[in-house]
């Protein structure tokens, strides 16, 4: 079959709105940089051909995906910034892992399609912006995370699907990642692999300094601090799984005006890296250990916050979760407060569709609508009092209360 010919008029419509945010982009409007990253991408889906497009999520993509993972490995990113970033070769950048010239050429060859190098000449590299973020420790934890730990899963998610018969996968103890990682649960795995439960950590944090923190959407001086009772338990904000204290930390810095206690709360694993990394030292940050589906231990809070905790379970364990809160919960003051995705009912960005599916095949669970999330939360006799919302693709944060 010929290849079939691009639309014309789709083209031009895609270079006119690339045209337009550009001009914008380059007058100081810096909303525009979005737009214009978005419109780029649709004139390359515009001028490509079908088959092109194919070919390129075939066999770019995943190529792409497993060579940024082996680059990692062979430190080329460092390697190639250091000394200055002065230009170095295949056996230069072989050389600190004593890896094979040959098969550093052929994964550099891949980072350099990728943007994530510069091919200065012949056999010739240097570093631009892309490599100098990925010689970061904590950016490239995004890449060890990412792959070493869904890559199983997604490869197996058709065969696990097929036979189910494609249901949705609903059941955290028995859902894709188990059928392909022999393995109770993510969690497991990750204490398992403490390699990559640090590298989780760390890119954890470092992809929040490029986000909208919660604080920045929600008003926290007429929500939160006005009418914060100063005594004991009424007095606390706590964090239930936290991980490792950043959002406190944060909190702390950006909000010096919220006297009550702050409190973590997370798995023994978890807190003991929090202690490790010092949180809760100078104890403004007090360390709890605690299993979210047991009874919660702090009565009256002001408010019980959770980040990308329920993103990981399926409807009926939230339910689960949910219902300790509501149980310590004080009405008319105590607050649930929700950072998470909130997926569009049309048009839904990439970020939370992309990380929809790495629920789907890690924990059996999703990325929610806003109704989704109505419905979860009104299920357990609990009222969404806001949603808050800045950008595209990124987390909100929802206010939750007892039913009146």
């Amino acid at each position: 079959m010929a290849a079939e010919t691009p639309n014309a008029e789709n083209v031009a419509r895609a270079l006119k709105q690339v045209a337009e945010d550009g001009d914008k982009f380059l007058n100081n409007d810096s909303a525009a940089r979005k737009r214009l990253v978005a419109c780029a991408r649709e004139l390359v889906l515009a001028a490509e051909t079908p088959v092109e497009s194919l070919l390129w999520n075939i066999w770019a993509l995943p190529t792409r995906t497993v060579a940024a993972r082996i680059a990692v490995d062979l430190k080329i990113f460092e390697t190639a910034v250091g000394n200055d970033g002065c230009p170095k070769s295949n056996e230069d950048l072989a050389a600190v892992t004593g890896a094979s010239p040959i098969l550093v050429k052929r994964v550099v060859r891949a980072c350099v399609s990728m943007g994530m190098l510069v091919e200065q000449g012949p056999n010739l590299y240097v570093p631009n912006s892309m490599t100098k973020l990925l010689a970061t420790k904590e950016y490239a934890a995004g890449i060890i995370f990412c792959f070493d730990i869904t890559q199983p899963s997604f490869a197996q998610l058709p065969a696990y699907l097929r036979s189910t018969d494609f249901q949705n996968p609903e059941n955290a103890s028995d859902g894709p990642f188990q059928y392909a990682n022999n393995c109770p649960s993510a969690f497991t795995w990750l204490i398992q692999h403490p390699d990559v439960f640090e590298a989780f950590h760390g890119y954890v944090h470092a992809l929040r300094q490029h986000r909208p923190s919660w604080t920045d959407m929600y008003p926290v001086q007429s929500r939160l601090v006005e009418g914060l009772k100063p005594d004991g338990d009424s007095s606390v904000l706590v964090d239930i799984g936290g991980g490792t204290g950043q959002i406190l930390q944060d909190f702390r810095n950006d909000v010096p005006q919220y006297t009550g206690r702050l409190i973590l709360q997370e798995i023994p694993e978890v807190i003991a890296v929090a202690t490790e990394k010092g949180v809760g030292a100078d104890g403004r940050i007090e360390l709890q250990v605690y299993d979210f589906f047991t009874p919660q231990p702090i009565k009256g809070a002001r408010a019980y916050f959770m980040r990308s905790v329920l993103h990981d379970w399926p409807d009926e364990k939230c339910r689960e979760i949910l219902a300790q809160v509501k149980d310590a919960m004080v009405p008319g003051y105590s607050k649930i407060l929700i950072s998470d995705c909130v997926v569009s009912d049309q048009q839904a960005a990439w970020q939370h569709v992309s990380l929809d599916f790495y629920m789907m095949a890690q924990v059996s669970s999703r990325e929610r609508t806003e109704g989704e999330w109505r419905a979860l939360i009104e299920s357990c006799g609990l009222v969404v009092a806001g949603i808050y919302n800045k950008g595209d693709g990124n987390e909100g944060l929802i206010e939750v209360v007892q039913s009146v």
